[in-house]
């Protein structure tokens, strides 16, 4: 049984709709890293003030940022306990130690998540870029096949 040829045509449809949809990955891909490197960005700004508030004692005075560059001055009246979020929106009363270690092991978690995407990403570009170039080598050979005189 002969197999069905495919025309030049046919492989510049695909590799066309195939460019498409590894751009629209990519764009994923890249979405996706930039919201894993803002919760490590948070969770490393969290975990390093919990590391400094353990060197506070109760009572001393501190500033809290509460936005648009503005601070307040407070005092720590518990330097060993904090309220943490522990996801769904729920919370619960913590030691600091423990807290750091919940972060530290957070930022591990979204250090392997952003490895994997970065190299999914890679990969994904990789194949875009293959793609393209083949695109490009057979509508320039289509050309120059159609400036040729008989």
């Amino acid at each position: 049984m002969a197999t069905p040829q495919v025309s030049e045509d046919d492989i510049i449809r695909q590799l066309a709709t195939e460019i498409r949809i590894l751009e629209g990955s990519v764009n994923a891909l890249q979405s996706r890293l930039e919201i894993v490197r803002a919760a490590v960005s948070e969770v490393t700004i969290a975990h390093d003030t919990l590391v400094g508030l353990k060197q506070l004692q109760d009572g001393d005075t501190v500033l809290v940022p509460v936005g648009a560059g503005s601070h307040i001055r407070m005092s720590i009246a518990d330097s060993k306990k904090l309220v943490m979020g522990i996801g769904a929106g729920a919370a619960m009363e913590k030691n600091v130690d423990a807290s750091v270690e919940d972060l530290k092991n957070r930022l591990q978690d979204l250090e392997k998540a952003r490895t994997s995407i970065q190299q999914q990403l890679e990969q994904t570009v990789g194949r875009y870029q293959q793609d393209r170039d083949a695109l490009e080598g057979m509508l320039q050979q289509r050309e120059t096949a159609a400036k040729k005189p008989n």
